[in-house]
């Protein structure tokens, strides 16, 4: 009896969306998809900071 429902909680346990291909791919993509969001926002902030630049360098030479 012990062994079936050790059994039985290994098989729960094991069907989490890690153990799946799909669910695997999944949690890539949703991380993939974060990554790519905090670089756009990364981005931004560069050309801002670049915008900066370029604006106090053409004071400076005027």
């Amino acid at each position: 009896m012990k062994t079936i429902i050790v059994m039985l909680l290994f098989g729960v346990v094991g069907c989490g969306k890690e153990s799946s291909p799909e669910g695997r791919s999944k949690i890539r993509d949703t991380n993939l998809q974060e990554q790519i969001d905090s670089l756009k926002l990364e981005n931004a902030q560069i050309k801002t900071d670049i915008q900066l630049v370029k604006e106090k360098l053409n004071l400076e030479h005027k």
